[in-house]
């Protein structure tokens, strides 16, 4: 059960790790619209 385990949560933080960075391509993409209210919130994740 370890190992399996251990893989689950590696897989889960390459998600994780992805995820922040579409965040971020999408927080880039959007603040040009928004202006710089954007910034705050998506370091405060």
């Amino acid at each position: 059960g370890g190992e399996v385990e251990r893989i689950l949560r590696m897989v889960d933080g390459v998600l994780l790790g992805r995820r922040c960075v579409r965040w971020a391509d999408a927080a880039d993409a959007v603040r040009p619209q928004e202006g710089a209210g954007a910034a705050p919130d998506a370091d405060r994740r």
